[in-house]
């Protein structure tokens, strides 16, 4: 498992996103009530880029057929509302671990 630094915890504004793309990952970083959780920024539907999505509280929303995932665990909360959803099932999407220190933020990604 490697521990790498992001940016600036400066750089995320509370509600906002910042992506990265880090060892052959597609990381979204969402800031939320001043803590950090980052998800696999494609949807696991038909790969909706969820940085885009519509956040609401802890939880993000896709912006192609509305799947809804839990920012702190992954969980898919709400499947695909459209026609989409019957072909494609969405599953569960990965999370990473995040800390902050010395004003920095840093994600754990397992090799």
């Amino acid at each position: 498992m490697s521990t790498l630094k992001l940016c600036s915890v400066s750089e995320i504004p509370d509600n906002d996103v910042k992506t990265f793309k880090i060892e052959n990952k597609d990381i979204a970083v969402f800031k939320v009530e001043g803590e950090f959780y980052a998800i696999d920024r494609l949807c696991t539907h038909l790969k909706g880029n969820l940085a885009k999505g519509k956040l609401d509280g802890k939880t993000i929303k896709c912006p192609l057929h509305g799947s809804v995932f839990s920012l702190k665990t992954g969980e898919l909360l709400r499947p695909p509302g459209t026609v989409a959803g019957w072909f494609k099932k969405a599953k569960n999407t990965h999370i990473y671990k995040t800390s902050v220190k010395d004003d920095f933020l840093y994600v754990e990604i397992k090799e």
